[in-house]
C-alpha cells in the first residue's frame, strides 16, 4: 500500500475491528459519527454493547493513545447510549493485514 490516505487506512482498521467483534459474538453494527471525520463503531454483544474508537497506523509505526479529550468525549457518548466505551489500536502491514493483534483499552468507569 503506497502512501495511503488517512481515511483509507482508518476504514481498513475499522473493518479489522468489526471482524474481530463478529468473531467474538457481536452484531448489529452501526457507525456513530462523533464529530467531523471522527467515527466510532457501535456493536451489540451478548454480555455488553460497545462503542469503539479505532486508531489505525501502518507498520512500523505504533498508534498513539487517544487524548483525554477524545476519551472523555467517547465515554460520555457511550454513557448516554448505555454502551461500554473502548479504544482499539490497529497496526497494518503493507498488505492491509493486521501486523500483530488489535490492542484494546476499556475506557471510563464500569
Amino acid at each position: 500500500m503506497n502512501n495511503p490516505d488517512i481515511p483509507e487506512i482508518s476504514r481498513i482498521g475499522e473493518k479489522h475491528v468489526e471482524n474481530w467483534l463478529i468473531e467474538n459474538g457481536y452484531s448489529h453494527f452501526k457507525i456513530d459519527r462523533l464529530r467531523t471525520n471522527v467515527r466510532a463503531l457501535q456493536a451489540t454483544g451478548n454480555m455488553q454493547s460497545v462503542l469503539v474508537l479505532v486508531r489505525t497506523v501502518l507498520h512500523p509505526h505504533r498508534p498513539l493513545k487517544f487524548s483525554d479529550y477524545e476519551i472523555d468525549f467517547l465515554t460520555r457518548r457511550a454513557a448516554k447510549k448505555q454502551l461500554v466505551a473502548y479504544a482499539a489500536y490497529v497496526v497494518l502491514n503493507d498488505n492491509q493485514d493486521l501486523a500483530g493483534e488489535i490492542s484494546w483499552e476499556r475506557l471510563g468507569k464500569g
